[in-house]
């Protein structure tokens, strides 16, 4: 199937309902949601994404119910998406990612308090506090003479 035809073909598929995966799991382009949970009994796990050209129009939620700092929830594409960022790794509950294809990259539309491309969260693992916000700044006044106020 081109990859034109690919869009023509949503309306003609069962979407899966949520997967809630607890080890490696290879996404098929219906599984459109997903809530790994990564603990010391399943350890760190490695979601990917699936075959970009497949998933053309779709986005894909995923959402951490747990992971930590040793036990990270890696999301990775199939080596087929152009200018792939690198591997996310999720190691906070709640982290999360909202991943959109185009047919020919992955695009991050949305991840909370992660900061894509490889990269891990930005905030402590296990907290949910909002990012931090920058005041902002005032610039200093001046003030114009004239020539003839200076005399």
């Amino acid at each position: 199937m081109a990859l034109e035809d690919r869009g023509a073909q949503h309306d003609k598929v069962v979407v899966d309902k949520y997967h809630d995966p607890q080890a490696n799991y290879e996404m098929s382009s219906r599984d459109y949601v997903l809530r790994p949970l990564a603990t010391p009994g399943t350890g760190a796990i490695t979601i990917n994404l699936p075959p970009v050209a497949e998933a053309k129009g779709r986005f894909y939620s995923i959402i951490a119910r747990q992971a930590d700092a040793v036990n990270t929830i890696t999301v990775a594409d199939l080596d087929d998406s152009e200018c792939w960022g690198g591997d996310i790794v999720l190691n906070a509950k709640c982290d999360q990612l909202l991943m959109y294809s185009d047919g020919l990259a992955w695009i991050s539309v949305g991840q909370g308090p992660n900061s894509w491309p490889g990269s891990s969260t930005t905030r402590p693992p296990g907290t949910s506090q909002a990012p931090t916000t920058l005041e902002p700044t005032v610039a200093p006044t001046t003030t114009l003479t004239t020539a003839a106020q200076a005399s």
